[in-house]
């Protein structure tokens, strides 16, 4: 953010601590200013069904991400006066990142942080020896004004408890973005076939690794024509390649698409969750994105070449071979474990996991969220 931007979010806060507190009033703030999304969309969905009066407002970083909005929530620019004066007025605050740029809460407001992902690398104060100082320090301050933090898992209520300068209430509500999966959203797979204009028989394969320290994309050496193959031969009918990177790595979309060919390009597809729905496998390496699709049963499978090396830029909370994933560091071992996949091995090894992790699979995570909420409004 441009430094006259952070001048006018400044003077929209300080306009906003004068101002009194509206207890009708929630910003939803989602990776700073992406689209409707990911954790804070189905509780963004469960308020509207139940209360339309609510003001509801989603701080957005481009006209894209405010066009994602539906009607009942209204955008604010995130780099603006605005958003300090959204905030500074606003009953409830919503995110699921740290919030940067903002230097107090009042004692009426309320804050619900909801992380985004099961974490399998090692993060916030875990990897502290890494982060940069003013994130560390942000993400104090984020942590003394959070008022609850929503968990996916005895897992991840564990580590919020030790690694996020946080000793407030944790809430084992179960990850509200994946709802859907665990109930089956037959409408969001219906909206990304008829998105990318794919019939109905196909099949959807789905690539989607996380980025690298570096920004490399050497790591991402699937062959594809040989991973479609293996597909076909497993699970039969014909399989569509889509390809989804890292938003860190965005900008080289493009290009890695038209290098490796016959594959589709869905990085900027706005919900990711969505995708998951639609996809019949998933190939990741590293990413969190395994743990929300291992919810929907379907075959997902880990391909890491650099382990190693990624390890030593930040290790990970557990194992890679106590993922219930099969794992391949080349692609004829990738292709081994597709032609050889068994799926009674792999639900058991995911239930497995799923108890050990104590995973919430209730799919009732938005609308716990939502009860919170509307709790704090109703508080004098």
């Amino acid at each position: 953010m441009g430094r006259l931007k952070q001048l006018g979010v400044k003077a929209g806060w300080i306009l906003g601590r004068l101002l009194p507190v509206d207890p009708k009033k929630i910003v939803f703030s989602s990776y700073c200013g992406k689209g409707f999304g990911d954790n804070l969309r189905p509780i963004a969905e469960e308020l509207l069904r139940r209360d339309r009066s609510l003001k509801m407002v989603w701080l957005t970083v481009d006209r894209t991400a405010a066009d994602s909005l539906p009607e009942g929530i209204r955008a604010c620019p995130y780099g603006s006066f605005r958003r300090g004066l959204e905030l500074g007025t606003a009953k409830v605050w919503a995110d699921t990142c740290r919030k940067e740029s903002a230097p107090f809460k009042k004692t009426k407001q309320c804050y619900l942080q909801t992380w985004h992902g099961f974490a399998l690398k090692q993060i916030e104060r875990d990897a502290e020896k890494v982060l940069p100082e003013w994130y560390k320090n942000s993400a104090k301050r984020d942590a003394r004004q959070t008022d609850l933090m929503v968990s996916d898992s005895r897992f991840m209520t564990e580590i919020y408890r030790r690694a996020f300068w946080y000793d407030g209430p944790v809430a084992e509500y179960g990850a509200p973005r994946n709802d859907g999966l665990i109930r089956g959203d037959r409408a969001a797979v219906k909206k990304v076939r008829q998105s990318l204009q794919l019939p109905a028989d196909r099949k959807l394969l789905l690539y989607a690794p996380t980025f690298r320290a570096d920004g490399s994309l050497e790591p991402y050496s699937v062959d594809f024509p040989r991973l479609k193959q293996a597909c076909q031969q497993r699970f039969g009918g014909e399989f569509a390649m889509l390809v989804r990177l890292h938003p860190n790595v965005s900008a080289l979309a493009e290009q890695f698409v038209a290098e490796n060919g016959q594959v589709v390009n869905v990085t900027t597809y706005p919900d990711n969750q969505e995708l998951l729905a639609a996809a019949d496998v998933l190939v990741t390496d590293y990413s969190s994105i395994m743990f929300d699709f291992m919810l929907t049963g379907r075959p997902c499978f880990q391909f890491a070449s650099d382990i190693e090396a990624y390890r030593n830029d930040r290790n990970f909370y557990f194992s890679l071979d106590r993922l219930p994933f099969p794992l391949a560091e080349d692609n004829a071992a990738l292709e081994r474990a597709v032609l050889g996949f068994r799926e009674e091995d792999y639900r058991t090894a995911v239930d497995r996991f799923i108890r050990e992790m104590g995973i919430i699979t209730d799919g009732r995570g938005a609308e716990r969220c939502a009860d919170w909420i509307l709790q704090q409004m109703e508080q004098k």
